[in-house]
Parts: structure tokens; sequence; C-alpha cells
């Protein structure tokens, strides 16, 4: 009887589905934090391609979404603040209606696309506002170095949608890929594939192929250089904190093969970690591929470095492993 109620059990906790009964349906639960409506339209990758003016203290650009249209003839995005200056639809960019609804003091303003039946690619161009509150813009004394300015992202929790149009709820997720130009003494990284060193253009090109929620998309700006710490583990610093921030993360990558053993195999590809300007005001951020640290934790003997492994732990439990909302 023991034997049968735990078979019970486990069928039960699996659903006792075989691969021959799944399917792709996805039902939404009503985020009440999001004005989006998945269940009509939902975004399922996300190009994003902007321009990083630290003069004006502003992005600006296009964020073209692939949706899965649901026979719907609108899809509905978050924004605060942003200035939405024209969208289009489709590969031929035909202009489209779009309205805003009345503005919340936080949640922002419902963004209404007005689509086709057979609508999959819709283009947003915008361009964000003074205070969007996702975006921290430092000047050169807040950074380490002092000599250049430095730009980070927060979108935890709903501070995603103050950056660029999206549907911000942890229950979608979708892939991105980002073109960012930024001026050409700085180097851009993102929670994606990154580039190791500054190039000549101050262009770069990101990938996630990961789907991932609109609060994981992640920006960084600025001074920064890298270190690598194992096959699949490095360290991205202001260059004066480089060799002491690689110093303290000696231990990262035993760190993953440990993690690996508790949880099974890592899917993001890479673990690295940014050390952020003093000015960042947050413990960690488990941006994925890519966590954002704070520079109190290099002590100089590794006794903090637990930061780490709690944000690395995320890559499981919260950034892989999640509940839908």
């Amino acid at each position: 009887m023991k034997k049968l109620f735990f078979l019970a059990s486990a069928c039960l906790l699996l659903q006792c589905h075989s691969p021959e009964t799944k399917t792709n349906t996805t039902t939404y639960v009503k985020d009440l934090h999001s004005y989006s409506q998945p269940d009509k339209s939902v975004v399922k990758h996300l190009a994003l391609d902007i321009n990083v003016d630290f003069e004006k203290q502003l992005l600006s650009g296009k964020a073209v979404y692939d949706i899965q249209n649901n026979n719907s003839d609108e899809i509905i995005f978050d924004t605060r603040n942003l200035n939405i200056q024209k969208i289009t639809l489709g590969e031929d960019e035909k202009e489209t209606k779009f309205s805003l609804s009345a503005k919340d003091s936080i949640f922002g303003q419902a963004l209404t696309v007005t689509i086709e039946k057979n609508t999959s690619h819709v283009n947003i161009y915008y361009s964000t506002t003074k205070g969007a509150e996702a975006l921290q813009w430092l000047n050169a004394q807040q950074t380490a170095g002092k000599s250049q300015p430095f730009l980070f992202t927060q979108g935890q929790a709903i501070l995603s949608r103050t950056w660029f149009p999206c549907q911000d709820s942890p229950g979608i997720r979708f892939t991105y890929n980002a073109k960012v130009s930024v001026p050409k003494n700085l180097l851009a990284v993102m929670s994606a594939e990154n580039p190791v060193a500054k190039n000549e253009t101050g262009v770069y090109n990101f990938s996630m192929p990961q789907p991932v929620p609109a609060y994981l998309v992640a920006l960084s700006v600025g001074d920064i250089a890298f270190k690598k710490i194992g096959e699949r583990t490095g360290v991205y610093a202001e260059p004066v904190m480089l060799e002491k921030s690689a110093y303290e993360f000696t231990d990262m990558e035993n760190m993953l093969i440990s993690a690996e053993k508790l949880y099974g195999k890592y899917q993001w590809g890479r673990y690295d970690v940014i050390v952020l300007p003093p000015s960042f005001p947050f413990g960690g951020m488990e941006n994925p591929r890519l966590t954002f640290a704070t520079p109190t934790i290099i002590a100089g003997d590794r006794s903090l470095t637990s930061l780490v492994a709690h944000e690395l732990a995320h890559s499981w439990s919260g950034n892989y492993v999640t509940n839908a909302t």
C-alpha cells in the first residue's frame, strides 16, 4: 500500500503527462501589476536597437517584437513615462494606430496597439524621458575611476517599462537580441552573451537565446574591463577595480560546479559578475549570465562572496525554475 500510495502521489505530482498528451497552450494568470493581456497577443522575441546618450541621459531607438497573435486586433504593452513616437507593423513597416491610457503613478500607462489578424511583428519607435526609474545615470565622480560616466539598469520589480515598452509581467518570457550604440570609449554589457573588450565603433550586439521576463533584461555601460576566472566564469569591473575583483572571485568557477551538483546542469552558458561603481545601491541582482554586484563585497579576503553564491543560485531558482507569476 505504501508503494502504491507513493506511485499515485508521484503520478499526481507529474500530472501523469506522457509526451503525447502535452500541448503548447499557455494559460496566463491575470497579473494585477501589468496592463498586458497575453491571452490576446503575447510577445515572444525582442529585437532592441537603441542609442545611449549620456549628455541628455536618454535612450532612443526602437523595440521590434515578434508576437503570438491569438486572432486579436490589438496587443497591449506596459509603459511608464516613455515617449512613443510611432508604431509600425511587419517588415514593410505599415504605420498603425496606438493609444496610451491615463497615467498611473505606479503602473504607468497601457500602450494599446492596433494590429491585424496576421500581424506577427510590431515595431515601436520610442525614447525614454528624464527620471526613468530603471535607469541609473552616474557622473564620473560617482564611479571608482572618476574619469567616465556610467549607466546601469534595474528592472525588478516593474521598472523595465520605464526604459523600453514591454509586457512587464514575470509570467511572460521572451528571447531577445540587442544592438546598443554607446560612446566609443565605453563598453556595453547586458544580461546576454557579452563582449569582453571595447571595440572601435562603440556599437555592441547581444543575444539572449533563453526566454526571460522583462525584469531580467539588463544593461550596463561604462569604462568596463573583463578578466577571465574559469572556463565559464569571469568578472567585469572598472579598470581600477578589476584585479581586486578577480582575486575576490577566484572560487566562482568552483561555486558553479558545486551548484550543478545540487541543482543540475547550468543552463545559461556563462556566469559572469559585474562589479558596479560605489553608487550602486543594491547588494546584488541576479540578471542572467551577468550578476550585478555591489563593490562592498570586495573585502580583500573573500569573506563576503556568499552574495555571489546567492545570486548564482537564482540561475536555477527564479530565473530558470519559477512560478508562472
